[in-house]
């Protein structure tokens, strides 16, 4: 298998840069010299600050298009949006996207800001969201997140393309950025909130599955295909703005419908019909697909 890029499987650091980005109507071969540099650049980063940095660059269908023509990831599609009834999981336009990571957040800043700068007016920014690590892994709403990522080996089982074509070593992902609703969501009991995510608050132990409800977040947000569980490799982080809280959720994968088997069962419920109720309380107002090449693909591609 060929390398991955270098945000793509590591475990989770203390902060982390979200930038998506849209293409202008402008000529696309410096737009693709300027990707290819990306790990360069990073690693000097790393270097300027004697401190591990990390990074992903993904690219969404419709710019894919544009940019590498000869070849596309066979499951690189538009994110599909989402309704049911008031329940909205919208489609939001990104061509590019560039996660940081690192344990100083000097050091993302200072990666987003060359690549910006390298990039031009060659795009326009849709959003750049600083996630944080917060306690022991939680989320805002006080539960940890993450709890069932794949660990070791199993992480680029998950998340790696492992096929023979030139792909191999590459990763579909899915974002959305959820708002909170921390006073409606702080005024449950515990009790309610505990069956609402399906496990407890402070010490993160799961309910077995007899003792859930058909909503819990934990039921619903389990991919399933002819029963058999798929899993992710999640990268989410809180963020905090003037005027709002919530997640970045952010996942990695091997087959790009182990993210859509996910969110059909959180929005349109399962067998039960019932949708995912940590949904009550925090609604997405993102989403979009992406596919990250291998980075030895991404450094050749510029040529």
């Amino acid at each position: 298998m060929t390398q991955p890029q270098s945000g793509v499987l590591a475990e989770q650091s203390t902060h982390a840069v979200f930038l998506t980005l849209v293409l202008a109507p402008s000529e696309t071969a410096s737009v693709r010299s300027t990707l290819s540099t990306l790990p360069a650049m990073t690693e000097e980063v790393a270097a300027l600050g004697g401190a591990p940095v990390l990074s992903v660059l993904a690219v969404g269908s419709d710019a894919w298009g544009r940019l590498y023509p000869a070849a596309q990831p066979a499951e690189l599609t538009p994110f599909k949006a989402l309704a049911n009834g008031p329940l909205q999981a919208p489609s939001t336009p990104a061509d590019l996207l560039l996660h940081v990571r690192s344990d100083r957040h000097d050091l993302c800043f200072e990666l987003v800001h060359r690549f910006r700068e390298a990039l031009g007016d060659a795009v326009t920014l849709v959003e750049q969201i600083d996630g944080f690590r917060y306690l022991d892994s939680r989320d805002l709403i006080g539960f940890v997140d993450g709890t069932e990522n794949p660990q070791g080996e199993e992480r680029a089982e998950v998340a790696l393309v492992d096929d023979d074509g030139p792909f191999n070593g590459g990763s579909y992902i899915a974002l959305q950025r959820y708002i909170h609703d921390l006073n409606a969501w702080e005024a449950l009991p515990l009790a309610e909130q505990e069956q609402a995510i399906g496990r407890t608050k402070v010490d993160d132990i799961e309910f077995d599955s007899a003792d859930k409800a058909p909503s819990a977040h934990t039921k619903r947000a389990a991919a399933k295909e002819d029963g058999v569980s798929l899993k992710m490799l999640r990268h989410s982080m809180p963020y905090a703005l003037p005027d709002e809280l919530g997640l970045y959720f952010i996942a990695y994968t091997k087959h790009a419908r182990v993210f859509d088997l996910m969110l059909e069962s959180m929005v349109l419920g399962g067998e039960e019909g019932q949708h995912d109720r940590l949904l009550d309380f925090t609604r997405p107002v993102t989403g979009a697909r992406f596919f990250a090449p291998p980075r030895d693909w991404l450094e050749a591609s510029g040529d």
